[in-house]
This record gives structure tokens, sequence and C-alpha cells, in this order.
């Protein structure tokens, strides 16, 4: 295994915004599920904390229900999946074409000592908790003081020892954990939810070039705590999406780019795009 792994949370966390349109392009519930798969592992590669669904067709409502879904799946470690999900969930159906994560707390080379993973709280005992963590057996896990976790919840524990099983409770990982999902009614209302404290990129054709932008990106990066990557969808740039809900999109973002300038194709795909301008910022990051 590498010799940079496990790979550390980013120090500014990062987010990617995509339509949930993205998904209504494809004709069955298997394309569907490939495409949640390349946009989740392009997140995870990049160390993204959360990925943003937004409503940006009506006929797009009934996949954002399907998307979230998938790319939720895809963040449960497998060993918790039987726990997290009944059997018969329909969106779910092909989630076996789903491609791995491996992200370090979905137990990677494991179970080993020293290990940070993640792990199902089936039951409350007194001032600890039990839980499935991926090991042979049921382990009971002490909570520190003031910390509160229900039935069902998931959290992050060390392996201390595997024989006997001892896992200690983690709050502040020092590894990369997955991402997140949030969902919101439109373009407009994730942009007025987005915080100050944010550099709001949107990626566009129209955009200027990447190349052109990246001493002022890197300035503006340095007085925010968080990036987040805004993509149009299949049918609609991020411009004409914009216009439609009257939002004037220049003055909602901190910069429009184009992270594939010359494109030798007719059209970039929204998932191609993710993973163009991911490989790009993941530069500039560091």
């Amino acid at each position: 295994m590498a010799g940079d792994w496990p790979p550390p949370p980013r120090e500014k966390e990062l987010e990617i915004v995509v339509p949930a349109s993205v998904l209504s392009v494809e004709p069955s519930l298997q394309l569907k599920t490939v495409k949640a798969g390349v946009i989740g592992r392009a997140a995870a590669v990049f160390r993204a904390s959360r990925i943003v669904l937004y409503v940006d067709r009506a006929e797009a409502w009934r996949d954002l229900e399907t998307f979230r879904k998938l790319l939720e799946y895809l963040a449960t470690p497998p060993y918790l999946r039987k726990r997290v999900y009944p059997p018969g969930v329909p969106e779910l159906r092909y989630a076996g074409l789903l491609p791995p994560l491996q992200i370090p707390t979905h137990g990677v080379g494991g179970p080993k000592e020293g290990e940070i993973r993640e792990a199902y709280v089936l039951r409350k005992r007194g001032r600890s908790v039990v839980v499935d963590a991926g090991l042979e057996e049921e382990v009971e896990v002490d909570l520190p003081r003031g910390v509160q976790v229900n039935r069902g919840e998931r959290i992050l524990v060390k392996i201390v020892s595997l024989t006997p099983p001892i896992l200690e409770y983690v709050e502040n990982p020092p590894v990369y954990t997955g991402y997140r999902v949030a969902t919101f009614d439109s373009l407009g209302d994730y942009l007025r939810s987005a915080r100050k404290d944010t550099l709001l990129i949107a990626t566009s054709r129209r955009g200027r070039r990447i190349d052109e932008v990246v001493d002022e990106l890197r300035k503006k990066l340095g007085e925010k705590k968080r990036v987040a990557l805004l993509f149009g969808s299949p049918r609609e740039g991020l411009y004409e999406i914009a216009e439609r809900e009257g939002i004037k999109l220049d003055e909602s973002v901190d910069a429009v780019v184009n992270v594939v300038p010359n494109q030798g194709t007719l059209t970039v795909r929204t998932e191609e795009a993710v993973w163009a301008a991911l490989s790009l910022l993941n530069i500039l990051l560091g």
C-alpha cells in the first residue's frame, strides 16, 4: 500500500454540487447506478466531504432520491450495508454495479490494530454502546462524557486490540472519512444556503480558462474554510440553469471557470467535468 496511506482529511473542506438530472438522461436503473458510482468514486478519490444534489428540472425530482440513496449506499462500509439497508430497496436493485470506495474507514486491508473504521450502534448500555464494527463479534465501546448517540447511528472507532477486541471512540479522526450527501430543491436554494466562508467555483464552457485564474483562486482560497465546485447538467450549463431561476451566476459565485479549455468533443459530460475539475483543484488545494 502507498506510503501516504491512510490519507488525512483536507485542511479546507471540499464539496461538489451536481444536478439531479445527471441521472435523468439515463434510460435504465443499471446506467443510473453506474453513473452515480462514477461521481461518488470521484468524490472519494479527491477527498470531498460533501456531495450536494440539486433539482434543476421538474423531471429530475424522481431521480433525486435514487441519486441520494445510491451515493449514501456507496459511502457505507461494505461490512455494514446489511445492517443499514433492508433487502428489497428498489433504488439499490443494481447496487452490485457500484465500485468499492476503499476509503480508510471502510476496513481496507483490515481489520488491524490502530485502524479507524465505522461502527453501527446496536444498543446503548449505560455510558457505553454496543456496536457492529465488522469484526467477528459485537463490541462494547465507552463514550466520552457529553457524547450522546442512539441506536442505528454510525460512529468512528479505533481498533485498540483484536484479541480480545477492544475499540475506542474517535471524535476527530486523522484520516479521510468519506462524504456526506445533501439535497436542495434548486440551484438557488443551495446558493442562498452557502456559508460565507465557502469559495464558490462554478464550472462552465463560458467561464475563464482555469490556467488564467489559478493565482486569483489561490488568493481567494486563503480567506475561506471550504471550497464548493458547481456543475451544470447534461442538457444545460450553469448559466442556463441560473437564468431560468432568475439568478445572475457571475454575481452569485466567486469565479466561473472552464476546466476543459479547447475541449476536443462537442460536449463534456457532467461526470467527465467532475473528474477534470477535481483533478485540477487537487493541485490548487495541495
